[in-house]
């Protein structure tokens, strides 16, 4: 009797045995196969990404109003050159060159390369932003990449954080 439970207990170890090579064969195979994006987004990556255009639209527009409803009222900005600003400062920089007269664009604010991560009533986004603008007689094009952070409260997201840093590994044009 000894002697068959020897056997049977050898023969449930080389089962478990081959069951963990398996598994950690599939778990390497699983993770070695392209993360593929789903076909769909979920509805709340969707209203972020919404809301990520109207930032860009209302920048290009100087939209002081709709850059008030986009922020949330505890918002802080990270600028390209390091200074921390809040909601107020951020609205005023982003919507100001409207009324400056010595202001105009030469090429709207636009987003590329955005990425998107909603996490329950949380989410963030990275992205390139791209703008041309001509500023007392100096044309200026500007080439950022940024960070932000969403947060939804009752039922609307505004941004929170918003983090902009020079794109240093921007393609340099090359001509023939």
């Amino acid at each position: 009797m000894e002697n068959m439970t020897d056997h049977i207990g050898g023969q449930v170890k080389r089962v478990i045995a081959i069951l963990l090579t398996a598994g950690a064969a599939y778990s390497i195979a699983l993770s070695q196969m392209p993360n593929k994006k789903p076909d769909r987004l979920s509805r709340s990556e969707q209203q972020v990404r919404e809301l990520n255009q109207a930032w860009a639209d209302a920048i290009t527009k100087s939209d002081a109003a709709a850059l008030d409803r986009i922020f949330a009222d505890d918002m802080i900005v990270t600028s390209g050159s390091g200074a921390v600003r809040n909601k107020a400062e951020e609205i005023k920089d982003a919507a100001g060159g409207g009324s400056d007269p010595d202001f105009s664009w030469t090429r709207p604010f636009t987003t590329e390369d955005l990425n998107v991560k909603v996490y329950n009533e949380a989410a963030w986004a990275t992205g390139l932003a791209k703008w041309g603008f001509r500023y007392k007689s100096q044309d200026i094009n500007q080439e950022r990449r940024y960070t932000h952070v969403y947060i939804r409260n009752r039922g609307k997201w505004r941004i929170v954080a918003q983090h902009i840093s020079s794109n240093l590994y921007k393609k340099q044009s090359t001509t023939p």
